[in-house]
């Protein structure tokens, strides 16, 4: 029988989040249907269309040329407890720092790669940096900044605060120059002479009031680059910056929004001109004129009962049933890759989607945040791909390492399903992979399934290897294959040859 040879796909927009929802994907469509159950809407680019593409990855980053797998680089040793969260402190001589905070409140500062303790506060912490100085408001204690020359913080005071009811403030954000303090039902935003000022004057532009068109308490105030949004617990209410120092903001309800139940669940700290949330109606992109749905694929898995990860010893798939939602948590970082973090009992994993290309990654790593990480040197500007920082539990803070040739870069990436028709079997003669160092850690395995579901992990020849390329040989017989690739490598081509078998 002639050999075909075959050039896999390495470019598709999207992946199932559950493995076993991946078809039997053929190479010929013959009669099978133009379709694929995995697009969500007919506005998706459809040119992967039943063809066999990648179906599981994990720590796995979507390239221009293809897939790599990644890793991750130490910054800042923990040896700690219980964080929760991580922001950046600043100011305006040019000073920054990171504040990490823990579930009992301790507030930790960064300074010469260790973490020291500074002060304990309970409560919802919120931030905003106006007029060169960040401003810490904690729920029921008051504000506070940091000031680098003492390294201890200080109280501040909001005059005339009193505005939105005595001691009923629950937190603060930046909008255009201004410092917004809102509560339950009412917000306030400071003079633009004075961001501590809430004193209402026609002269200074400090003032408040109830909002219009909210359909509950008020939760959060998020800045945008068109003033802020108010988000309640069923709708959000945008406010837009006028111009006019007397009246400056103008509320309008949103059309189609959700309610936000937790800071952690939108990119805040985005400067993309929208939101990314997840609220009550799902994943949705918030404007401030509407909201539109958008990623329902992650909706669904994040809402759904069904948990999955590869075991690298026994090198199968393990599916856990859940009875409870995964916890969950969202970012934007550098204004490219929305990080969404999922996990069953804490964040073990995330999702990644490049908002340039339009692909999915993902992550598998222990953490409770992810943040923007600045590095704080002038002679460092470019640096989207250093930038997705992580901090975990005891306070350890690793960064996203894309450098393939790293001791630390190791994937899993799930290849498949291959066969050439409906009606025959295939023999996978051998394959050839490309982009793999020489010298690093990479091991292939070949899933055959004779049932198209099912698979039996088996081992191939290694035949040659020369420079970046790999050749193995297989002799496999089955519906069809997959390729389990583990370890190191930035895959821009892999090729698979083969000949029909017999029918079945």
């Amino acid at each position: 029988m002639a050999q075909l040879t075959y050039r896999g796909n390495l470019s598709a927009k999207t992946f199932p989040f559950i493995s076993e929802r991946f078809g039997q994907s053929i190479i010929v469509k013959q009669y099978d249907q133009n379709f694929d159950r995995n697009l969500q809407s007919s506005e998706d680019v459809d040119k992967d269309i039943g063809i066999p593409q990648f179906y599981y990855a994990h720590n796995i980053m979507p390239m221009a040329e293809g897939l790599q797998s990644v890793g991750y680089t130490k910054l800042l040793d923990g040896g700690l407890i219980d964080f929760a969260s991580i922001k950046l402190l600043r100011d305006d001589a040019g000073n920054s720092a990171y504040l990490g905070i823990t579930n009992s409140g301790k507030f930790y500062v960064s300074s010469g790669g260790v973490w020291v303790y500074k002060v304990t506060h309970t409560g919802l912490v919120t931030f905003a940096f106006v007029s060169g100085i960040t401003y810490i408001y904690v729920q029921g204690i008051g504000c506070l900044k940091y000031d680098f020359g003492t390294t201890a913080f200080v109280v501040v005071t909001l005059t005339g605060i009193t505005i939105i009811g005595a001691g009923a403030a629950i937190g603060i954000c930046p909008s255009i120059g201004y410092l917004i303090c809102w509560s339950s039902n009412t917000v306030a935003w400071s003079s633009t002479i004075d961001p501590t000022d809430f004193t209402p004057s026609l002269v200074t532009g400090a003032g408040g009031g109830a909002v219009q068109g909210v359909k509950g308490a008020i939760n959060f105030c998020v800045p945008h680059l068109l003033g802020f949004i108010v988000y309640t617990t069923s709708n959000a209410v945008a406010a837009l910056y006028s111009g006019n120092s007397r009246y400056p903001f103008n509320f309008r309800e949103i059309v189609s929004s959700g309610g936000l139940s937790s800071l952690k669940l939108i990119a805040a700290d985005a400067n993309t001109g929208n939101h990314y949330a997840y609220t009550t109606d799902g994943m949705q992109l918030i404007s401030t004129s509407q909201s539109q749905t958008i990623f329902p694929e992650i909706t669904d898995f994040i809402s759904g009962k069904l948990f999955e990860d590869f075991d690298t010893t026994t090198n199968t798939i393990v599916r856990t049933v859940l009875y409870s939602t995964m916890k969950k948590r969202l970012n934007v970082i550098s204004s490219r890759y929305l990080v969404m973090s999922y996990g069953v009992y804490s964040l073990t994993h995330a999702l990644i989607y490049d908002l340039v290309t339009k692909r999915y990654g993902k992550l598998k790593i222990t953490h409770v945040d992810t943040f923007e990480f600045q590095i704080p040197s002038v002679s460092i500007t470019e640096i989207p791909r250093q930038s997705i920082g992580f901090l975990q539990v005891d306070g350890t803070i690793f960064v996203l390492d894309f450098d393939v040739t790293s001791e630390s870069s190791s994937g899993v990436l799930i290849l498949g399903k291959f066969q050439f028709v409906r009606s025959r079997l295939l023999t996978l003669d051998t394959l050839m992979l490309e982009n793999i160092e020489p010298g690093a850690t990479f091991e292939l395995l070949v899933a055959t399934s004779l049932d198209g579901k099912n698979t039996t992990n088996s081992s191939p020849v290694l035949l040659y290897s020369s420079g970046q390329l790999r050749s193995y040989g297989v002799d496999k017989v089955g519906k069809n294959h997959s390729l389990i690739c583990k370890g190191s490598f930035h895959l821009t081509s892999f090729e698979l040859v083969f000949h029909i078998h017999g029918k079945y």
